[in-house]
């Protein structure tokens, strides 16, 4: 069998281009490569020496093909083969042919047993199929890619079959319909009855691509010699078969059920996850591209090395997307990342971007974007529909590396008109990315109750629902959809009669939630007298108007992390000292829980290195990240200290796992309080300083922390997934990932407790303080605050006002003594449904 070396500068290259064989080709050839030069080959180069070290591994009787990409690579292969025995060089052949699908074609060959002559001419004439099908082939077509006619006395016998398989003779079926062919004797020709083309060899792998034969096109195959009977038979078979592959849609229709609670069919059943009614055009979430400058660069190999740790990070981040879909939404949906991880190791757009770098001396965001805008415009040019699509995916993946070698944060996306949003999931960071103000309903493939969309969501009055069908990500911007964040429906193009009805809907949702407005700034007064805190959770000073505005009593959670996201550089003090006073003033002198930086997990700055983790929830985040960078923590604190000079600021440390970090903590904030003092600078001093309750550790441990904190807030949806190990965003968990459950709940109660024993007093800002079903369990444990998203503090407070406090602590008891978050909220909603 004829040897095959592949000889480039890249080793990622050659390693890409290599696996690209191995899926194409059904059979192990004789391989060997030659890429890249120093220490583990990752420095750009070729080396004469490895070459023929190569030539020699895979050589044989039959001889060896050298396929070379360009430059030194040329001259290397011309030392090694000058190197090379005498008797050995009539047997190796330097081939000029394009690099990748010169490989491909070769390999194919080899695997079918053909002779150096026929590899190499197949290897050489590989360009044609591309050039014939983008109108650049002139001139009579290369005898090696029409195939040879070979003259004999046997009768001719054909068949007419119609391609079944998706995307009809692409590389895998037409390598297997190659391979297939092969095995008989007898001469092959195919051509396509659909189009005109043809006929060509079924030997030549690059002959079929010519023929450009899709879905639904109809075949003529003709076999003439003693197997002809046999290999048309076989290739019958082949076609039925779809060649193995599994025959997909590429866009099925989204299967509808029936919500019959509202009394309407057509609704797609999704997860609730912000209460109301949206209707509007549907509006897919895409990160706009950076802009790319067109300077020329004097040093290709800097370039070039930039470029490719730029794919390296974004390579980690699909890997790390990847990982996370599968385990929170299922491998069926995560698979896309596969595909987008193939566009990033594709051997001929790498080879593309590397030519406009060491040729054009292009820098590398322009030679990746040209090379991107290629591709797709081949896509987009493709009759097909399903690979029309695939233009999303590679101008997605492009983008993404466009970022990582830019560094720049993406612009802020301005929405034109009111629109229903739709994306896999919402990070912080694409979040602050958004025009919320235009932003009428949100729908996510990923995501929970307690993700950081539905808490977004909710925050705002968004009518939410998550759990869509993915499907749903690849209808055209501009479809009407309707959702009922309350029972979780989703309309696609609804009718006019269903549109109607919800428009009804939700003009009573919104008549609703404006007379609980109205009394919303009013205390929360149990009937028995009993006065409940209701604060708020916000994240910006938009936030804290609309908290103001919702009847808000407080800030019980100043989330800090608005002011650090989006950005290449830690925010200074002065700019955190002009947000938070902003804030400040908002809220006068009602009191301001203002919590320390709270990034990791799912939440990382582009300025501080952190390591690639396992679990990151469980890893280096929160107060942990804040001790290793101590002089990003110190300027908060400072920044905080001088904001909440006239006001009424408190600080919460986050993510308390042992006493020893929060003495820590005060200790840092005490000498930050005495260097302003020695400077002159006025401040808010003393201030109380208080601990998320998220770990169970700090729960258990409370007794111990009461004497060094002046409150407690507990963080139920870290709370949650820590104590039931049921991580808070995935769909799959959401039944159990529930803060109602007896045992985070009895943790609640054991803050509560130990706090009363020290004159402290606890506050829950998780999602749970939220839930009119459970606060009046929460009030009924002893919780003295509430703090939630701005927009649903009205409802709570109505809640609390319908209750009785000596009630409250009675199901309280009883809920402490259920078996499962199930029974819980049973007994709540008995208790809610008791009062009317």
């Amino acid at each position: 069998m004829v040897g095959l070396v592949l000889v480039s500068h890249s080793k990622a290259l050659v390693k890409s281009l290599v696996d690209l064989i191995h899926q194409i080709s059904l059979q192990e050839i004789p391989l060997a490569t030659a890429a890249g030069v120093g220490p583990e080959h990752q420095e750009f180069g070729t080396d004469a020496i490895e070459l023929l070290e190569s030539i020699e591994k895979v050589y044989s009787d039959d001889g060896v093909l050298v396929l070379m990409d360009l430059g030194s690579a040329v001259l290397s292969a011309k030392m090694a083969l000058e190197l090379l025995d005498p008797e050995k060089q009539a047997k190796v052949k330097l081939c000029s042919a394009p690099f990748v699908e010169g490989a491909i074609g070769a390999a194919v060959q080899i695997g079918l047993g053909s002779d150096l002559d026929t590899v190499f001419q197949e290897a050489e004439q590989s360009l044609y199929p591309k050039r014939e099908q983008v109108g650049e082939a002139e001139g009579e077509v290369p005898q090696a890619v029409l195939g040879t006619h070979e003259e004999s006395n046997a009768p001719k016998k054909e068949i007419s079959l119609t391609l079944n398989n998706l995307h009809g003779l692409h590389a895998r079926p037409a390598a297997r319909f190659v391979q297939t062919a092969a095995g008989f004797d007898a001469s092959v020709q195919v051509q396509n009855v659909t189009t005109g083309k043809g006929p060509v060899s079924a030997r030549s792998l690059n002959a079929l691509a010519t023929l450009g034969a899709l879905k639904g096109h109809q075949i003529k195959v003709v076999a003439q010699g003693s197997d002809a009977d046999e290999a048309l038979s076989a290739l019958e078979k082949l076609v039925q078969d779809n060649f193995g592959e599994e025959e997909i849609e590429p866009v099925p229709k989204i299967k509808t059920t029936p919500t019959l609670e509202l009394g309407m069919n057509g609704a797609v059943q999704c997860t609730p996850i912000a209460e109301g009614i949206a209707l509007g055009p549907l509006y897919n979430f895409r990160v706009p591209p950076p802009v790319v400058s067109k300077h020329k660069i004097e040093n290709p190999e800097a370039a070039w090395d930039r470029f490719q740790q730029a794919v390296l990070k974004v390579k980690q981040d699909i890997k790390n997307r990847r990982k996370d879909i599968a385990a929170n939404v299922g491998e069926e949906q995560a698979s896309i990342f596969d595909a987008h991880l193939l566009i990033l190791e594709d051997p001929e757009l790498l080879e593309q971007t590397r030519m406009g770098i060491f040729q054009d001396y292009k820098n590398e965001a322009l030679a990746w974007d040209d090379s991107i805008q290629e591709v797709i415009k081949n896509y987009k040019g493709l009759d097909d529909p399903y690979l029309q699509q695939r233009a999303m995916d590679v101008r997605d993946v492009g983008n993404q590396v466009l970022n990582a070698i830019s560094g720049e944060i993406q612009q802020r996306i301005i929405l034109e008109k009111p629109v229903i949003l739709a994306a896999m999931d919402l990070t912080p960071t694409q979040t602050a990315l958004l025009d919320l103000d235009k932003v009428h309903g949100l729908v996510t493939v990923a995501g929970g109750p307690t993700s950081h969309t539905a808490i977004l969501s909710r925050s705002l009055g968004i009518p939410a629902v998550a759990g869509v069908p993915e499907k749903v990500l690849t209808l055209p911007d501009d479809t009407p959809l309707a959702i009922d964040g309350s029972s979780g429906a989703l309309w696609i193009s609804p009718s006019d009669k269903t549109k109607s009805k919800l428009s009804e809907m939700r003009a009573k949702w919104l008549d609703n939630h404006e007379q609980l407005i109205q009394s919303s700034h009013k205390p929360a007064i149990t009937q028995d007298g009993y006065q409940v805190e209701v604060v708020a959770n916000v994240g910006n000073v938009q936030d804290a108007s609309l908290a103001v505005k919702n009847g808000a009593e407080g800030v019980g959670l100043l989330r800090t992390e608005f002011l650090f996201l989006t950005r290449n550089t830690p925010p200074d003090e002065a700019e955190q000292f002009d947000a938070l006073k902003q804030i400040a003033e908002v809220m006068g002198k009602r009191p301001v829980i203002v919590r320390t930086l709270d990034v990791g997990g799912d939440k990382n700055l582009p300025y501080i290195d952190l390591p690639h983790e396992a679990n990151p929830f469980l890893g280096v985040r929160a107060v942990r990240l804040s001790f290793q960078n101590p002089d990003i923590f110190r300027t908060q604190l400072r920044a905080i200290l001088r904001a909440g000079d006239g006001h009424n600021f408190h600080i919460m440390f986050p993510m308390i796992a042992n006493v020893g970090e929060v003495l820590r903590a005060k200790e840092m904030l005490e000498e930050e309080h005495q260097t302003l003092d020695r400077d002159g600078i006025s401040h808010a001093w003393p201030v109380k300083t208080g601990i998320m309750v998220e770990i169970p550790s700090a729960a258990l441990l409370s007794p111990i922390f009461a004497p060094h904190v002046d409150f407690f807030s507990v963080g139920t949806n870290d709370l949650t997934q820590y104590t039931l190990a049921a991580e808070r965003g995935n769909p799959n968990l959401k039944d159990m990932a529930d803060a109602l459950h007896p045992a985070v709940l009895q943790l609640i109660s054991k803050v509560v407790k130990a706090a009363e024993k020290h004159g402290k007093w606890v506050g829950v800002c998780g999602e749970l303080a939220g839930d009119p079903l459970a606060a009046p369990i929460l009030v009924g444990l002893g919780v003295k605050e509430l703090s939630l998203n701005p927009a649903g503090i009205p409802k709570v407070k109505d809640t609390l006002r319908t209750i009785k406090f000596t009630q409250a602590k009675q199901v309280a008891t009883q809920v402490l003594q259920a078996e499962s978050s199930q029974e819980a909220r049973k007994l709540a909603k008995e208790f809610a449904d008791s009062l009317g």
